[in-house]
């Protein structure tokens, strides 16, 4: 798929989003930590709401990937970049949550809380393969560098000496 449709299915999320937070309630419970949340029980209960925090949470999953293939840096640095990013939403997330504030919605909150936790799955994914892309690097760039060195002193001795 080409970015503008990736850039045209968040946008459209979003306003789906928008339209289910618009039918549904606000929530108005309480939890403990927003993991909490995440229980067959409380996601049943509320279904408006649980569609809505995981619509948010894929195109919220999707933007900085989308944001990272605009990048042309290295597989480890867009892994850390992603790892930094889910550690940060999730923290934000938590403090929301254990404080009560009101500067998001709380569903907001535990939409974060899941992108988060989706993010480790790429983040480890690009530093895995970032890492093993080095390595057969310098394997390889070692090893041409051994045959060129064999090469130059087989000719060495080939050549005859006048």
């Amino acid at each position: 798929m080409k970015r503008e449709h990736f850039l045209i299915l968040i946008v459209g999320l979003f306003i789906l989003t928008y339209v289910l937070d618009a039918i549904a309630n606000p929530l108005t419970i309480t939890l403990a930590t927003p993991y909490n949340y995440f229980t067959p029980e409380t996601m049943l209960l509320y279904a408006f709401t649980t569609t809505s925090i995981v619509l948010k949470s894929v195109a919220l999953f999707i933007a900085p990937l989308l944001l990272l293939s605009l990048m042309e840096s290295r597989k480890v640095t867009k892994g850390l970049i992603l790892l930094v990013l889910s550690g940060l939403v999730q923290l934000y997330s938590l403090q929301r949550v254990l404080t009560n504030s009101q500067s998001i919605p709380l569903e907001w909150a535990l939409s974060l809380t899941l992108t988060g936790m989706a993010l480790l799955i790429p983040a480890v994914f690009f530093i895995i393969v970032g890492l093993t892309q080095n390595v057969h690097k310098k394997l390889t760039d070692s090893d041409s560098e051994d045959m060129q060195t064999q090469e130059t002193a087989s000719d060495e001795e080939q050549t005859p000496t006048s």
